[in-house]
């Protein structure tokens, strides 16, 4: 999937990524799509290597869709396997949930000791022995005992801990008003839809079938559903290679099959 910010990052726009990106990686694990060089990857590379280097926090906001968590994963794609820290937690994560989710992500033997104490303990030894990037994603469902954890981790480590905290659109406010972030976040970035302009490129570099399309249709398909949400264009994706394996009559005007399902609401 593709992601779109400031275009301030260094190689040509919305080129192949050249960070390995996993297919798996991409909404709904569609064959073909193809990982690219947008604004915000771009944008979420530069945050990253200035936070890693700093040991600061990075807080990344941005509407559902955008591509904010694949961003993220196909930069720490790019940084050697020991240094990428990614939780797996439940929603509304406590202090205890983000212990054993760092216990696990940190390849610690065993399950994670009852005592609290002696869990921070190896988790601090963990932190300590090399860099990490440790990342959240849904940040803004942490309660304030977790942020609180946070905090207890960071300072806990000589220089700090570089940790990625990612929110959605309507998370912004809830990291904006945690006090712990204002003097730990280093650096704030929003990722936003792709501008429509771009639209047309982006799409026919997402995926080879696109390149069938007309700009006109790029652009009836974005406004109409898409509104420059890359998770919906790999939606569409998916959709369109459905109508072409089961409806072969329909290979030629498969793009207009595929608007009428919009229209109809049947895409979702």
């Amino acid at each position: 999937m593709l992601t779109a910010a400031r275009a301030d990052g260094p190689g040509p726009l919305l080129a192949p990524a050249l960070i390995p990106v996993d297919r798996a990686a991409h909404f709904l694990n569609g064959p073909g799509l193809q990982g690219l060089r947008t604004p915000g990857l771009l944008d979420v590379q530069s945050a990253v290597k200035d936070c890693f280097a700093r040991r600061a926090m990075l807080c990344l906001t941005g509407a559902s869709g955008v591509g904010k968590t694949f961003a993220t994963h196909a930069v720490l794609a790019g940084h050697p396997a020991h240094r990428a820290c990614v939780l797996s937690l439940p929603s509304r994560p406590t202090p205890a949930d983000l212990r054993t989710a760092l216990h696990h992500a940190l390849d610690l033997l065993g399950s994670p000791p009852d005592d609290s104490g002696v869990c921070d303990a190896a988790i601090l030894d963990a932190l300590a022995a090399r860099p990490r990037i440790v990342t959240l994603d849904e940040a803004h469902q942490l309660s304030p005992a977790a942020f609180e954890y946070l905090r207890y981790l960071y300072d806990s480590l000589p220089g700090g801990l570089c940790t990625v905290l990612i929110a959605g659109e309507d998370g912004d406010h809830v990291l904006r008003e945690v006090p712990m972030l204002d003097s730990r976040a280093a650096v704030w970035r929003e990722i936003r839809p792709l501008d429509t302009d771009l639209v047309p490129l982006a799409v026919r570099r997402l995926h080879p079938l696109w390149q069938q399309a007309t700009c006109a249709q790029l652009y009836c398909l974005d406004g109409r559903f898409a509104h420059g949400r890359l998770r919906r264009w790999a939606l569409l994706t998916h959709q369109a290679r459905r109508i072409r394996s089961t409806a072969p009559a329909a290979s030629y005007g498969w793009v207009e099959h595929l608007a009428a399902r919009v229209d109809e609401g049947s895409i979702r």
